[in-house]
């Protein structure tokens, strides 16, 4: 049920913007508009998600007379090869998930007051979500959506005498969360003799110790949400499997470590002769964790670093390109463990993991030079490599390397070959062939992956790419 007037770059057009948003497979896409099923046949093909038809009133309510767009667009999909048992119309309110991606397309923000979604955001966006919408100047969209996340710009065209942009937000937390409570039970229960817990409102060191290894570690965006009674500091088990002892640094958001007191508790430390009491120390973490593993393995020089698919800085005036995390761009980076591409100089070895092909994360790395850093690229891993390593059972010989210092970038990438036996790298392989319009080695590569056994993607895949070669 196209909507006239809206941009319409097709299939391949939405699969090439979904391709570049360094998305993670999402477990659905929900549709409240049903303005652009080419969206929802993209998304269905580049991750092989399920797709949810959200009835919603232009009121933002569920559960009122039904309108016949669903329908309509449900056959749409069927008919362009998205198995009916993956389409699914949602109209009693209990129905709904939380999802992953969600197309409000040329309506709310558009036509319909923008506000009106907000119920549905508030209970159907997951916590990491994309919502894709048209927003047109002076429907008050954008201050309304920055209640909910970060807004990246995709199209801009006139309706009328009205400017309308495309957007697709990403969901952010507040900036500033609630205290914890259960922060100090938990930790409480981990020391043990001979630790310690310090904290504030936002942050907290929990000390454990055990060996004459130290490992620091750093919350990452994900563990950073968690309310969870059970809450353990990042990399807690694997640091325990080792017999290390563990500094967990913990945030309560999505803080970036950005605080004076986690600063002051840092040179504290350094000061005290804390680090120095150690016969190695260890700086890691992941996303805004390694950001905290870059910027504070300063506070003891000589240290080793592992970091997977860090960030070196939010200050927009260093990093004008980086358009995620908008809750941090406004943090003071002013202070000697501002920008981690500076504090790094100091450490024995700087081990980075990220993906070239992730644009934000492949600049963030560039940042990163001299002769102590170590490059160890991952091609199209994405943003949360670690996942995907780990499912290699990659991870941890990989990391235990590189914290003894001991990986170099030919070894990695011969480790790196057992990738070509991985079904999601396989696949992954086979969608940005499709998004850059080489069919023919798409094809290609579902014929060989299938030959050695392959999943029944690749034959699906394969089957509508012959299908849209002989129409």
């Amino acid at each position: 049920m196209a909507v006239q007037g809206l941009p319409a770059p097709g299939v391949q057009g939405h699969r090439a913007m979904l391709g570049g948003l360094d998305i993670e497979p999402p477990n659905a896409i929900a549709d409240v508009s049903g303005a652009d099923p080419e969206l929802l046949i993209a998304a269905h093909q580049r991750f092989g998600c399920p797709v949810h038809l959200v009835d919603l009133a232009d009121a933002g309510t569920l559960g009122g007379a039904p309108a016949p767009w669903p329908e309509a667009v449900a056959a749409q999909l069927a008919a362009a090869g998205v198995p009916e048992a993956e389409i699914r119309i949602i109209r009693p309110p209990g129905d709904l998930l939380e999802y992953d991606l969600v197309a409000a397309l040329g309506r709310f923000g558009a036509g319909v007051r923008v506000k009106n979604l907000g119920w549905f955001l508030r209970r159907a966006l997951s916590p990491r979500g994309r919502l894709f919408i048209d927003i047109a100047k002076g429907s008050g969209g954008f201050p309304f959506l920055r209640r909910f996340g970060n807004c990246t710009p995709l199209a801009t065209w006139q309706k009328g005498d009205r400017r309308v942009e495309r957007v697709v937000m990403t969901a952010e937390p507040a900036k500033n969360a609630a205290p914890d409570a259960a922060w100090g039970r938990v930790a409480a229960k981990l020391i043990g003799p001979g630790g310690f817990y310090t904290h504030n409102d936002r942050h907290s060191f929990t000390y454990i110790p055990r060996g004459r290894t130290l490992c620091v570690t750093f919350d990452n965006l994900d563990i950073a949400m968690e309310k969870r009674t059970d809450r353990r500091p990042w990399g807690f088990s694997f640091i325990e499997a080792q017999g290390w002892s563990m500094l967990g640094v913990m945030a309560n958001g999505w803080t970036w470590f950005r605080d004076p007191w986690v600063a002051g508790e840092f040179l504290r430390l350094r000061d005290e002769g804390f680090f120095a009491s150690f016969e190695q120390v260890i700086f890691y973490g992941a996303s805004m964790g390694g950001y905290g593993a870059l910027a504070f393995s300063a506070a003891h020089p000589g240290s080793n670093v592992v970091v997977f698919s860090p960030q070196t800085v939010l200050d927009k005036r260093l990093v004008p390109w980086e358009t995620r995390y908008r809750v941090a761009w406004d943090y003071d980076y002013s202070d000697s463990f501002g920008d981690a591409a500076k504090t790094v100089a100091p450490a024995r070895r700087v081990n980075v993991f990220y993906d070239p092909y992730s644009d934000l994360d492949a600049r963030h790395a560039a940042r990163l030079g001299g002769p102590n850093i170590v490059h160890l690229r991952t091609p199209f891993f994405g943003h949360r490599l670690g996942s995907m390593l780990q499912q290699m059972g990659l991870l941890q010989p990989l990391v235990l390397k590189a914290m003894a210092g001991d990986l170099g970038e030919a070894e990695f990438a011969r480790a790196l070959r057992a990738r070509r036996d991985f079904p999601r790298w396989r696949r992954e392989m086979v969608e940005r062939l499709i998004d850059r319009g080489r069919l023919a080695w798409a094809e290609g590569l579902c014929r060989r992956f299938l030959a050695e056994g392959g999943e029944r993607y690749f034959r699906t895949t394969l089957e509508r790419l012959e299908r849209e070669r002989a129409a």
